[in-house]
């Protein structure tokens, strides 16, 4: 699996997951480097994130996956966040049937006076099976 994952929207605003790595050979930590382009911005970062042994609601895909098992609504910002915080995603569903996704990449390292780069994308889909298919086609893809 070479190819990445992309949730790509209107014009050219897209966010590229490509397939997680296992630096330490242990399925512990994996490492995804990633990439937002929207309106001639390009970030790149990669994020530390939980391997295959960590509890799945801990997890990315157990995070999108609770957003699609929930996609009537919920009040207020859902977050999950990588381990070193290079990668942040909120979601915020409307009532009406959409959920805004929000995609922020920092830099690297510690930010003790948050002061440090960062950059912010955020994807509108439809709550049911435009999420739905996001979360299932993410998990898999992070999964295998």
């Amino acid at each position: 699996m070479s190819e990445p994952f992309v949730l790509q929207r209107s014009g050219d605003q897209r966010w590229l997951v490509h397939p997680p790595q296992d630096p330490y050979g242990d399925g512990y930590v994996y490492t995804i480097a990633t990439e937002l382009h929207e309106l001639g911005m390009t970030a790149s970062t990669v994020a530390k994130v939980d391997g295959l042994h960590a509890p799945l609601d801990t997890t990315l895909p157990g995070f999108v996956k609770s957003l699609a098992a929930d996609w009537e609504g919920w009040s207020g910002t859902r977050t999950w966040t990588s381990m070193e915080r290079e990668l942040v995603i909120d979601a915020r569903h409307d009532g009406r049937g959409h959920v805004s996704l929000g995609v922020t990449f920092r830099a690297p390292g510690p930010d003790r006076d948050d002061t440090a780069w960062s950059a912010r994308a955020v994807f509108v889909l439809e709550a049911g099976e435009e999420l739905s298919r996001f979360a299932g086609d993410l998990t898999h893809f992070l999964r295998t």
